[in-house]
């Protein structure tokens, strides 16, 4: 599933950052996880694994999910606890707070109702929405890559199948491009 609505976690992250980052490739993280029965530990378990040998957390997490797709543990997309979920980002001028605030009201437009929570401050102020169904959706916004703009992520999370990624994926990008 690699041209579908996610893109693999090799497609997303690559190999020479990882190196750079960890001091070994994929493969040779890969390996090692093989050795140390990482088909069958979880995936908490590999990342504890990772962190315990000097790997920073973040950095653990990617090389777990990587792991994973790679060994056919999980497909693109696919979340630890087997539900789905797909993202959608857009870098925009202005402050964190800001634009939360402007874009929060856009999503209740579109989804009906107000957020069943906020967090406001911090590196990443947000907002979630929960549906009856159990699905998600969360708006993040933090500093963008440049002075004086914010990057905007919408995440659509506990998609029951892969299924539902598509018409999803694309519902997140239609409501970030109304912003």
């Amino acid at each position: 599933m690699t041209s579908g609505p996610v893109r693999t976690h090799t497609q997303g992250m690559a190999a020479d950052r990882v190196t750079a980052a960890t001091g070994r490739s994929p493969d040779d993280w890969y390996a090692l996880l093989d050795a140390a029965d990482g088909r069958s530990i979880g995936h908490t378990a590999i990342a504890a694994h990772l962190v315990t040998l000097g790997v920073d957390p973040w950095w653990a997490q990617g090389v777990t999910i990587g792991y994973e797709q790679s060994r056919g543990l999980r497909i693109p997309g696919q979340r630890s606890d087997g539900t789905f979920a797909v993202s959608a980002s857009r870098q925009v001028p202005g402050e964190r707070e800001t634009v939360l605030d402007r874009i929060v009201p856009l999503c209740v437009e579109v989804f009906g109702f107000a957020p069943t929570s906020k967090r406001r401050g911090g590196k990443r102020p947000s907002a979630r929405w929960t549906f009856p169904d159990g699905e998600s959706v969360l708006v993040n916004t933090e500093d963008g890559p440049r002075p004086g703009t914010v990057r905007i992520a919408a995440q659509r999370e506990r998609l029951t199948g892969p299924d539902r990624m598509p018409e999803a994926k694309t519902s997140l990008q239609e409501l970030l491009a109304r912003f």
